[in-house]
């Protein structure tokens, strides 16, 4: 190793006490930006965010004791011990780690030791469901993430050497260099069970199927169904109480395609619960407690959230989009019946005698 360790503890004041709990977890973080350990560190004089650790290729800056903890994942800062690779990006490819950061990532791993010993960790890589457990190694910010559900970060990346890293922890932490296989890539859809457990209850299906066309996988659970699209980066649950209308619309093969984003329990103007929501590729599934659910997609959607979503003009879908033998298509909700062609849309609202025409806002 080429890098120079400074310590520079007692600098800084963006750090709080670990108020009892035990490290458990070692993270590597992205910087997200240009930069030297140096700049880095200097950044944190005036900033509420702090690392550890910052490193750069040939410099290590201690920033904070890792008695205390720093600013850096959110309610897990209490048991993490964070490091940050000044310069580096989470998108950047695996040689630019390799050929930019390979002196850092390795003094990392020695750092990781050197913890691991004072704090009684595992000196291990561990997936995101060990985490979720409780277990104690190393990982990312995207571990904290999908391991516990906290934040929404998802560094270092997916290029990020880990069988380098690990081979250097094992390395160090055996004083001989130690060949070890890449762990395997972590189970996104375990890892949404995980995240999304408060609600979505025991797995149903063993394992996992795979989808017509080898389009991804599904796991079928006690209140909901997780789907995997190919090479995305993490599986979503859609609630057992959209999956009933997900299917009128053909699941992921019809128009409405995969889950592209979290489901959203509604609430009305007095704040009680009153539907769900959930975002597709092809447009929102909707449903009212009590009723059937409608995908709302394209122009009419449009103009239906212009209006103000379930909780405007027209409330809630109540049918499936129709066409009309002149090719314009239509849409009926709780109070009024919205209308598209290729003129525009036009919405109608029911009233003694011939519909009105609710003036559009743009």
């Amino acid at each position: 190793m080429t890098v120079n360790e400074i310590d520079q503890t007692g600098e800084y004041a963006n750090y709080s006490s670990r108020w009892g709990s035990r490290v458990r977890l070692f993270v590597l973080h992205t910087q997200e930006g240009p930069g030297t350990a140096q700049s880095l560190a200097n950044y944190f004089r005036s900033a509420e965010v702090s690392y550890h650790y910052v490193a750069d290729n040939s410099t290590c800056i201690d920033v904070i004791d890792t008695d205390y903890a720093s600013w850096s994942v959110l309610d897990a800062n209490p048991y993490c011990i964070n490091l940050c690779f000044a310069g580096s990006r989470a998108s950047q490819s695996r040689d630019v780690w390799l050929r930019q950061f390979g002196d850092a990532i390795d003094y990392a791993a020695f750092l990781f030791v050197q913890d691991a010993r004072k704090y009684n960790l595992e000196a291990r890589v561990i997936g995101w469901d060990e985490i979720g457990r409780g277990k104690s190694g190393g990982t990312d910010h995207q571990g904290i993430t999908e391991g516990l559900g906290i934040g929404t970060h998802t560094d270092c990346g997916p290029n990020f050497p880990w069988d380098v890293f690990a081979a250097a922890v094992l390395k160090h932490a055996h004083g001989q260099a130690v060949v070890q296989p890449a762990p395997p890539a972590p189970n996104l859809i375990d890892a949404e069970a995980v995240r999304a457990g408060a609600w979505l209850g025991a797995r149903v299906t063993a394992g996992e199927q795979p989808l017509p066309g080898d389009t991804g996988r599904i796991a079928t659970f006690e209140h909901g169904s997780v789907y995997w699209k190919q090479n995305a980066q993490r599986a979503i649950a859609v609630p057992s109480a959209l999956m009933d209308a997900y299917s009128q619309y053909g699941w992921e093969t019809g128009a409405l395609g995969f889950p592209i984003g979290d489901h959203t329990v509604l609430v009305d103007s007095s704040g009680a619960p009153w539907g769900d929501v959930q975002g597709f590729e092809g447009g929102a599934l909707y449903r009212r407690y009590g009723q059937p659910g409608f995908a709302v997609w394209g122009a009419i959607r449009e103009r239906w959230n212009r209006s103000g979503f379930e909780n405007g003009t027209f409330g809630w879908p109540t049918g499936v989009e129709v066409t009309n033998s002149d090719g314009s298509k239509q849409q009926q909700f709780e109070r009024g019946l919205i209308v598209w062609s290729p003129d525009g849309t036009t919405a109608l609202k029911p009233v003694d005698g011939p519909d009105t025409i609710v003036p559009d806002i743009h």
